[in-house]
């Protein structure tokens, strides 16, 4: 088993009390109690991910992934919306679990998901890009398991329950904003930013967590635009193909 360093708890807590702290006002409305099911959503997203990393046996071996534990998170979160739609809190809609697009879904990914992926191209080329070509097994994860496991927390259950929580909204380019859009996009930037390190002092990526949260904006744009994650979860996993795959040429 992997210790329980104070940096590895203080690591794990970011996203929970982020999560607390952006749901907290929410005590104000109407939907109150789902301020304690987002903390403990934020909770068991921790766990289910950390799980084969901390008790090693559950780990698949002979992989430099942590795959057991992005299978743990979307089995998981498979599991919450399963209930959430069982007790009529949502439906499969509401979680962006539909196959069908809204009419015009085509001009957002040929506006903004594809210059989008160009974009990070161009900037892994000239910034990001490794000298050496990733492993087989780097592209294989990074094509499938982030984009599955996260896009049906971060943009499908979390973002429903921010939005039921703060009901106000506006409309951007065709797509309904609200709550649910401004605060996934935050954490989503924060968690990617922000961490302590062995000696509990503060590691900040400015330029990562930018990254981070323009990606999520897009990425929950895109999902309010076309009522589903199956957009998100194809661009998720292409940006993070693209960052593993393209060399860095300048």
């Amino acid at each position: 088993m992997l210790p329980m360093t104070l940096s590895t708890l203080a690591n794990c807590a970011i996203g929970p009390v982020a999560l607390l702290i952006l749901a907290l006002p929410g005590l104000a409305t109407p939907a109150r109690k789902l301020v304690v099911v987002i903390v403990l959503l934020g909770c068991l997203d921790v766990a289910a991910t950390m799980l084969p990393i901390i008790y090693k046996p559950l780990q698949f071996p002979g992989v430099h992934w942590n795959w057991a534990g992005k299978l743990f998170d979307l089995a998981a979160m498979s599991a919450v919306a399963i209930v959430l739609m069982a007790t009529k809190t949502f439906s499969a809609p509401d979680l962006g679990l539909t196959l069908r697009q809204a009419p015009g879904t085509g001009r957002a990914v040929l506006f903004v998901m594809l210059p989008w992926l160009v974009f990070v191209a161009a900037i892994t080329a000239t910034m990001f890009g490794e000298a050496t070509p990733s492993s087989h097994e780097t592209l294989l994860y990074e094509a499938t398991m982030p984009g599955l496991a996260e896009e049906l927390f971060w943009r499908g259950i979390l973002l429903a329950l921010f939005d039921r929580l703060y009901t106000g909204r506006f409309t951007l380019w065709g797509a309904e904003i609200g709550y649910g859009v401004f605060a996934t996009t935050f954490l989503f930037g924060l968690v990617h930013a922000l961490a302590f390190d062995d000696h509990m002092a503060i590691q900040f990526a400015p330029l990562g967590g930018l990254m981070a949260a323009v990606s999520g904006f897009l990425l929950a744009w895109l999902r309010t635009r076309s009522k589903s994650l199956v957009l998100p979860v194809i661009m998720h996993n292409a940006t993070n193909l693209i960052l593993e795959s393209v060399p860095r040429l300048l």
